[in-house]
């Protein structure tokens, strides 16, 4: 009822108010930003406020970096599957690839989290390592953008030197 109705309500109200929205062209980025926020921001608060939760400062440092462990480690597989010989991906392919495989959001996994521990006390306790890895995902990927933009022009670069062909020489 959380996830999927609202998902199936959309779709079926998109059909009748597409020309609408493609004229008026209403700041959807912005609004999904602020919800975002607005949702980031009421989990933190009802994680945080809960007088339950019994985190140490260790456990979370400990947390933290096995989030941003993990995190690194998907991205590294994702390259090296997607860069593969025998792969088909352009390197645009791959940078996609990297950043929308490995990237999970707060606006499904919190309902889900709410879903199935429903009722559960340490429901809190269980939202923090989501709460993490959301903002690390955000800044490893920010930190890695130079790296793998350069790594792509010169990909790039190299594929279209290896494409061309050759002028015929003048004698």
């Amino acid at each position: 009822m959380t996830v999927v109705v609202p998902l199936i309500i959309g779709q079926i109200v998109r059909r009748y108010i597409k020309d609408w929205l493609e004229r008026k062209k209403p700041p959807f980025g912005t609004i999904s930003s602020c919800v975002l926020l607005m949702i980031i921001y009421t989990t933190f608060c009802d994680t945080f406020a809960n007088p339950n939760i019994d985190l140490d400062k260790f456990s979370l440092i400990i947390i933290v970096f096995i989030i941003f462990s993990v995190q690194m480690s998907f991205m590294f597989l994702t390259f090296l599957f997607s860069t593969r010989n025998n792969s088909s991906f352009t390197p645009a392919d791959t940078v996609a690839i990297i950043f929308c495989s490995t990237h999970k959001s707060l606006t499904l996994g919190i309902p889900m989290l709410k879903i199935v521990f429903a009722g559960y006390e340490h429901l809190s306790l269980i939202s923090v390592p989501l709460l993490i890895y959301h903002p690390a995902q955000i800044l490893l990927g920010s930190l890695l953008v130079p790296t793998i933009k350069s790594w792509m022009v010169s990909r790039q670069k190299a594929l279209k030197l290896t494409r061309q062909p050759k002028a015929p020489v003048k004698v």
